[in-house]
């Protein structure tokens, strides 16, 4: 027990303390139960998860290659390693989901019971944690109550894609259980065993998701404010977690390139961070107009006077934490931690997703453990016992019902898009998801609207530019057609993706010697995408350059050997340069892969019938 923990009281033999497991399963179920039935969303569930090549279907060769390689800019190989087990777990006959646009052969409810699984374990864990750490089983029901059901907590679980933060939080709180069970061993030899398995889960951590690369410094203020180590011992363990951390710090910073919309001068950084935690704590205290892009990027916020002033806010209540921190020690921890499990998120050094928004509810996740702590030393120290828990019940219960409200809006993916529209009418992106929906859908003029509104709001964005050439052509504008890809040609920061898609484009435009062009500086930029690849290989087998296209697409299935459309399109190259035996070979492939695409089934009958006699 930590030196400011205190026994059991009288109160502390309520039923509810004595089955703590049980009131937070309740809870999790009440809140988050119906993400169950939830689909996929058209915010990158698609290249994490549904059009993931090394996940339709996941094989040994995939999930070998997501620990050899990057993919999509980050190497976070064991969340990828576990979306591929549930992945095993998820497979259904290829079909158009209308809610999306597009085609999907995997089903979205074992995604979404893992992150609830995962969701629950990390409360779990979070009571074990705060149990540890103060003594009092009241104290740590209330704090995993406050990070069970959190309305900013529902980003987290009810997006498919964040089972990568889901589960490096799941590992987190190991390492910090671990960490906390050495400083109350008994004996120096289980001490050094649980502070060496926690060493192992904070690789696990940054495994899954870089942003726990604030846990060295987390385990050393539990140190200081627990369990009252002294510097050097606290800081000689701290090192050990840190020796973990940097590698796989340095390693994202070499694999994610950061967009110039991402920065700012670095003497503007602390005022960007005070911001990010002055939003946090508002939205802690009052968890309303919650979506997934405020847009609240350095350059917009430092556009505003107020955005140098509201580092006060925060900077005032950790004073006023600090200076109390003898008589209210958690307080001051809970303060603490707060602040440290959003250090990596804060806009210090920059990051990706600054391009859009410092701030997003699922940087929040664990730093909800401080709020909860935070809570619940204040219901502790009231002299009315009653009251409090009475007060304390009735803020739950306004909590959940919040956050039960906020799941409903990530139940689909156009109600999704439409709420984070309803609280911020500038972003782009959500009128230009909605508009890939409507396109797949084959809705023209309503695509056509969605990403007319996000040029308006976001006239830099290129992705929204490549679109809008997609749908003049196939209305039959190409002056219009011509004039977006001029403005995405035109861009300084145009991406891989961009370019990739851009050329798809091109040869729907009848343009292909740019259509080529595009399509090889996207392969150029990144030649382990299969992605590009095999982008690059239809459009050279379209224009009859077959010898490259069989070349690209081998060298894409070198890297995605499951990829059902490269062996179609192998196939298909191999008949029109009349290698039958060899195509008939890849399209029982991709039929054998894939049993209920008809395309390989109709190309397959072709191939079998030119090679009867």
């Amino acid at each position: 027990m930590g030196r400011h923990g205190t026994s059991s009281g009288k109160g502390e033999r309520s039923s509810l303390l004595r089955r703590p497991a049980l009131v937070l399963l309740i809870a999790v179920s009440i809140v988050f139960s119906r993400l169950a039935s939830a689909g996929f969303l058209s915010f990158d569930d698609d290249f994490q998860v549904y059009a993931n090549p090394f996940l339709n279907p996941p094989t040994l060769h995939s999930v070998a290659r997501f620990w050899a390689h990057a993919y999509e800019q980050l190497y976070v190989p064991l969340a990828y390693t576990i979306f591929a087990a549930v992945a095993g777990l998820s497979s259904v006959p290829t079909h158009h989901d209308v809610s999306l646009g597009s085609a999907v052969s995997l089903a979205p409810a074992a995604f979404h019971v893992a992150n609830i699984a995962l969701h629950f374990a990390n409360v779990l864990l979070c009571f074990a944690l705060i149990l540890r750490l103060t003594g009092r089983r009241r104290t740590a029901l209330i704090c995993a109550l406050v990070f069970a059901i959190h309305p900013l907590q529902v980003e987290s679980v009810g997006w498919i894609s964040e089972l990568r933060g889901l589960s490096s939080s799941c590992f987190a709180l190991l390492a910090l259980n671990a960490f906390a069970f050495s400083r109350h061993a008994s004996d120096q030899g289980r001490a050094r065993t649980s502070l060496a398995v926690s060493v192992l889960f904070v690789a696990g951590a940054m495994l899954c998701k870089p942003s726990a690369a604030a846990l060295p410094l987390i385990a050393l203020a539990i140190d200081r404010v627990v369990f009252q180590t002294s510097g050097r011992k606290a800081l000689t363990a701290g090192a050990m977690w840190l020796a973990v951390v940097v590698p796989f710090i340095w390693a994202t910073r070499s694999a994610q390139p950061i967009p110039a919309a991402a920065h700012s001068f670095w003497w503007q950084r602390p005022f960007v961070a005070g911001d990010a935690l002055a939003f946090y704590a508002f939205k802690a205290v009052l968890p309303v107009r919650l979506c997934v892009d405020y847009g609240r990027a350095p350059r917009w916020l430092l556009s505003h006077g107020w955005g140098y002033l509201t580092w006060l806010l925060p900077a005032s209540l950790l004073l006023l934490a600090y200076r109390a921190r003898r008589q209210r020690p958690f307080i001051w921890l809970g303060s603490l931690l707060f602040v440290l499990f959003l250090l990596p998120t804060l806009g210090l050094v920059p990051f990706a997703y600054q391009a859009f928004s410092t701030v997003a509810d699922r940087y929040s996740y664990l730093a909800m453990i401080g709020v909860g702590l935070v809570a619940a030393d204040v219901v502790d120290h009231v002299t009315d016992r009653k009251a409090a828990l009475r007060a304390a019940a009735i803020v739950v219960g306004a909590l959940a019902t919040f956050a039960f409200i906020q799941s409903g809006h990530w139940l689909t993916s156009p109600g999704f898009l439409r709420h984070t529209i309803d609280v911020n009418p500038m972003a782009a992106f959500a009128y230009d998801n909605l508009g890939d929906t409507e396109l797949g859908n084959g809705n023209l003029t309503a695509a056509l609207a969605d990403y007319q509104a996000a040029s308006e709001r976001d006239p830099t964005r290129v992705k929204t530019y490549v679109n809008l050439a997609e749908v003049y052509t196939a209305l039959n504008r190409p002056a219009d057609a011509d004039d977006a890809v001029s403005r995405a040609l035109a861009h300084p920061d145009i991406s891989s993706d961009d370019l990739s898609n851009l050329g798809i484009v091109l040869v729907k435009m009848n343009h292909p010697a740019r259509a080529l062009d595009a399509l090889a500086a996207a392969v150029k930029a990144d030649p382990s995408s299969p992605t590009y690849l095999f982008n690059q290989a239809n459009a050279l087998s379209a224009v009859g350059r077959f010898d490259e296209a069989e070349s690209a697409f081998r060298r894409c299935l070198d890297i995605a050997p499951t990829l059902v459309g490269a062996h179609t399109g192998l196939g298909i190259v191999l008949a029109e340069t009349r290698r039958l035996p060899e195509a008939l070979a890849e399209f029982r492939t991709a039929v054998r892969l894939q049993p209920d695409d008809q395309g390989a089934r109709d190309n397959l009958k072709r191939a079998e019938k030119m090679m009867e006699p």
